[in-house]
């Protein structure tokens, strides 16, 4: 059975690719085959692939559209122009299940609905939903506190304020971001945006959740500290992100990702707290479904595409998911607030079981929702479902 992927243009209608039967991105001689094979009956092309055959859109594959696809590839007019899903329509389930282990899915996904916690989990491959479900009285429709799976959406944020020339670097020193009340604190002349960015400032956790958003930029700035250059995850630093963010572009966070990020990902109006001149949390609080918050995963996997517009810079997404410090822990790797697992991929993690996980040689993307909960075995088992158990099932491809 052939594979079936739409490729999904801006306005959510199918984009033919002239020629490419087989859905590879170009057209060959393998498409030829399968166009002549259905020319004559002896097999049926069906959405994508069908429009794709059908080069003089009459509704009929026949010798006619042989002739054109050989006329496409000898003229060299065989790559397709890259397109990408538009991030602000809603998710469209896979219809062709065939060409991956669904079975094996399926069962794991039945072993996943014991887990205490477990509330949501969807599984995205090539853009489309594979899988997903709802349990202990969660839905689809759900709004939830996605703890720090927040610092990553920040890390866009700022990734878009370098991208638009609000900052000109993420290794610029605090003291050149940040308006501290007198006297002037030393310390912002030798840590960076970086090391905000990589949980490596240097700084103690000065205020617990949520109350680093009540803190002013002064109180954040004077935090006990050391010096930078280590791995220690500190909630009240993340937050001064945020604040980054406020002075730099005269924004608040949430006013920034409205114009710049919300609105290519079809977030609505979501609940974010906020505290100090209406600064929004750098760290947690952000509230959205599950089907929204992994549209963030998607947006890195398509190199910061949401249909035609390109909103985030193919350079912050292999800054912010690349190594800037070792954890010391499980997850051994930290880039720009996001965390990356041993072997592949990346990952947003939130407090409690809250994860967007992204494999892009795989074209996958796996989102899950837990309830509040401090169980550590719980969140280890559902990290060892996702990467060790889900993941493999699709191929490097």
């Amino acid at each position: 059975m052939i594979k079936i992927l739409p490729i999904i243009c801006v306005l959510g209608f199918l984009f033919p690719c002239q020629g490419d039967a087989n859905l590879d991105g170009s057209a060959n001689v393998l498409d030829v085959v399968l166009i002549v094979q259905s020319a004559i009956n002896a097999s049926e092309l069906t959405d994508g692939s069908f429009d794709n055959s059908d080069i003089n859109n009459d509704d009929t594959i026949d010798v006619l559209d042989i002739v054109l696809v050989i006329d496409i590839i000898l003229i060299g007019d065989f790559e397709c122009n890259e397109t990408h899903l538009d991030l602000s329509l809603d998710w469209e389930f896979a219809e062709d299940l065939s060409y991956f282990d669904s079975e094996q899915l399926n069962n794991i996904m039945d072993e996943m609905s014991n887990l205490t916690y477990l509330e949501g989990v969807v599984v995205i491959h090539n853009g489309k939903i594979v899988s997903e479900d709802y349990y202990n009285g969660s839905s689809i429709n759900q709004t939830f506190n996605i703890w720090s799976i927040t610092k990553s959406f920040t890390s866009t944020l700022i990734g878009q304020a370098i991208d638009q020339g609000y900052i000109s670097s993420q290794y610029l020193t605090l003291n050149n971001l940040l308006p501290v009340d007198f006297p002037g604190q030393p310390y912002l002349y030798n840590i960076s945006l970086h090391n905000l960015l990589s949980m490596s400032s240097g700084y103690a956790d000065g205020f617990g959740y949520p109350y680093w958003i009540n803190a002013t930029t002064t109180q954040l700035a004077w935090m006990p500290y050391t010096f930078p250059g280590f791995f220690f995850y500190n909630n009240s630093a993340c937050h001064l992100n945020s604040h980054v963010l406020f002075h730099s572009t005269g924004m608040t966070p949430y006013e920034f990702a409205n114009i710049n990020l919300f609105s290519y990902l079809g977030i609505e109006e979501p609940n974010w707290l906020d505290g100090y001149l209406n600064i929004n949390d750098g760290s947690a609080s952000l509230e959205l479904r599950l089907r929204d918050m992994v549209k963030l995963g998607q947006l890195y996997l398509q190199d910061g595409w949401s249909g035609q517009e390109k909103i985030l810079s193919s350079e912050w997404i292999d800054e912010a998911t690349s190594l800037k410090v070792e954890t010391m822990s499980s997850i051994p790797g930290y880039g720009y607030l996001w965390w990356l697992p041993p072997g592949e991929g990346y990952m947003a993690i939130g407090y409690g079981g809250q994860y967007i996980a992204i494999y892009p040689e795989r074209g996958l993307v796996i989102g899950t929702h837990s309830a509040f909960n401090g169980d550590q075995n719980y969140q280890s088992q559902l990290l060892n479902y996702i990467h060790n158990d889900i993941a493999p099932i699709f191929n490097n491809e």
